[in-house]
């Protein structure tokens, strides 16, 4: 491998590493204006894309189950959450994130940020995303191999 192949694969897994840690304080934020803390605000995101249950959230988040009971009792205290049964096993309880306050509370923190985002890639060419989504697909096989998800 070439000196200057090698010196970009470093700097692009460093920028790897600077997201993610600008990603941690991002939620911290967010998790500070709307009056929760940070594990909270994990499963927030936890929840973003689907609905899970207790023990789901427990096994991803790395708390134990009481935790995550109580975590979910204050989420659904601030009405950012609720819990429903499944609809094709009715012993199963899922966590839904509360669509109608994370419009109202969640998405106006996260909105400018997402819309810069937006901004920056505007210009990219097809071809320019397609690699760029490719990459993102790459790290998070990375992820999915060391977390064993």
């Amino acid at each position: 491998m070439s000196t200057e192949k090698a010196r970009l694969i470093d700097a692009v897994l460093a920028g790897v590493g600077r997201t993610a840690e600008l990603g941690m304080r991002m939620n911290q934020l967010a998790a500070g204006r709307l009056g929760i803390n940070a594990s909270d605000m994990q499963v927030l995101q936890l929840l973003q894309h689907q609905p899970r249950t207790a023990g789901e959230l427990a096994r991803l988040t790395g708390l134990t189950t009481a935790s995550i009971t109580g975590l979910v009792d204050r989420l659904e205290r601030a009405a950012l959450v609720r819990r429903e049964r499944d609809a094709t096993d009715r012993r199963r309880v899922l966590v839904h994130l509360a669509q109608d306050r994370a419009r109202a509370d969640i998405a106006p923190i996260f909105g400018p940020l997402l819309g810069a985002w937006r901004r920056e890639i505007a210009d990219y060419t097809i071809a320019e995303l397609e690699l760029v989504a490719d990459f993102l697909t790459r790290i998070d096989r990375g992820f999915a191999t060391e977390l064993d998800t």
